[in-house]
């Protein structure tokens, strides 16, 4: 993951020089600047994902910054940093749009949390901007995880071998089956779907081979099965491991020889159709034939669980959730830190399709401005979280912050467990009174 850009102004110079050092530590990208032209003049040749300004500073104050900045980037946030603050400046910085109101001497602990705070906020803000520019039907991320399944399913639409989308419900196995289609040399001929599993196993064969007339009762007129109505196109059969024995036999036959027989008919059909097929099951766990399964899976491609690309669930929520609340004619609500974090570490059991109905959910239920925990779903606020079970982000990361975010954490859990009672909850986590009550607020934990 890229380093946060932070931008800190100040025109005492040894100030801004010794903050931005300290956030480079960190991990940061900062720079120091020393007057508000300076730091608006980078903000707009740059960008960033985070500003610090002084308040008080000769010429453009820190005030004046935050106007022209929150002009070239108004998700951008803005921390601003004072010696004399009062209520009223305070007031007029939150108007403003300020992230946060800090006051001098700096606890840099204090600081770290808030530009990791704002780092995160800004990066959900371009998520959702780029999600602006997603289609319905894209596969979205950046996920190291999501890159190997798009390379395959890229080099094999190339093809016209037949492929075996595997892996959990609701990872967006048809998604997968139409971009392999919609970018390979058919992508102008049909696409035809059918799910294996909704279809009674005594109509299966008759809906994917056709059939003619008197083939059996009812049968009052010949018809063409779906293969023929792929003919020159792609055939996605999904959920495979639900095809009869006998249409199994049928599916076979027409892969090696690339002929169909319609029910009840005696006369073969020469087709060109490309087949993807997709299943959730272990298919040489059950009675799949095997040989059918070779044929299928001359291109195997596994797609990774939601939990398996954590990086990718602000971008995704952020796609769905600005769908969902175009439908609902809204402005889409922001999200905490905090909600953040427990959608990232939740297990996500339903996958994307569960990230999808969520984004539905909120985008009618959330009638704030802002996501919060308590927004969320009972499961997700009371998850064991995986999270517990330590993960490292794929990538490069910041480290201090996401050792941060364990702290908060394990702070948090130690109090749900302890019932609030935070002699307990210190004596849980193998720290003294005082040092508990100050991580607390460290991290703005009510206790």
């Amino acid at each position: 993951m890229q380093a946060a850009r932070v931008l800190v102004v100040d025109d005492h110079k040894p100030s801004a020089t010794i903050l931005a050092a300290t956030l480079c530590d960190e991990g940061y990208a900062a720079t120091a600047l020393h007057s508000g032209a300076a730091g608006l003049a980078a903000l707009r040749a740059q960008g960033a994902d985070v500003l610090i300004t002084d308040l008080r500073m000769d010429g453009m104050d820190g005030i004046d910054l935050l106007r022209e900045a929150k002009a070239v980037d108004p998700t951008l946030p803005v921390v601003l940093v004072t010696a004399h603050a009062t209520l009223e400046r305070a007031v007029e910085a939150t108007r403003n749009g300020a992230f946060a109101f800090l006051t001098k001497p700096l606890r840099i602990e204090e600081v770290l949390v808030q530009v990791r705070n704002a780092a995160e906020q800004s990066r959900l803000a371009r998520a959702v901007a780029t999600s602006a520019d997603a289609k319905p039907g894209d596969i979205v991320g950046a996920s190291a995880a999501l890159m190997r399944a798009l390379s395959v399913a890229d080099r094999a639409a190339q093809s016209a071998a037949t492929v075996l989308i595997t892996g959990e419900s609701g990872t967006g196995k048809e998604m997968f089956a139409r971009r392999v289609h919609a970018t390979g040399p058919r992508a102008q001929r049909a696409f035809v779907a059918v799910n294996c599993g909704a279809i009674p196993e005594t109509l299966i064969e008759s809906e994917l081979f056709g059939h003619v007339r008197g083939a059996f009762t009812g049968a009052s007129s010949g018809r063409a099965g779906l293969l023929e109505s792929a003919h020159q196109g792609t055939l996605f059969l999904d959920e495979v491991g639900e095809l009869s024995p006998a249409a199994q036999t049928r599916l076979l036959r027409f892969l090696q020889e690339g002929t169909i027989r319609r029910v009840g008919d005696v006369q073969d059909r020469t087709l060109d159709v490309r087949v993807i097929a997709a299943t959730h099951q272990d298919l040489r766990a059950t009675r799949f034939r095997d040989d059918l399964f070779y044929r299928l899976n001359v291109v195997p491609l596994e797609l990774p669980p939601l939990r398996a690309r954590r990086d990718d669930v602000p971008v995704l929520l952020a796609t769905a959730l600005r769908r969902a609340c175009e439908r609902q004619q809204r402005t889409v609500p922001g999200l905490t830190s905090q909600a953040l974090d427990a959608l990232r570490t939740y297990g996500w059991p339903g996958n994307i399709r569960e990230l999808f109905n969520l984004a539905e959910r909120l985008a009618v239920l959330c009638i704030g401005d802002h996501i919060e925990v308590s927004d969320l779903p009972h499961e997700i606020q009371t998850q064991d979280r995986p999270a517990d079970v330590i993960v490292l982000p794929v990538g490069d990361f910041d480290l201090t912050g996401f050792l941060c975010q364990i702290e908060e954490r394990a702070l948090r859990r130690a109090l749900a467990r302890s019932n609030g009672v935070k002699a307990h909850a210190a004596a849980s986590l193998g720290l003294e009174r005082n040092a508990f009550r100050y991580k607390l607020g460290k991290y703005r934990i009510k206790g």
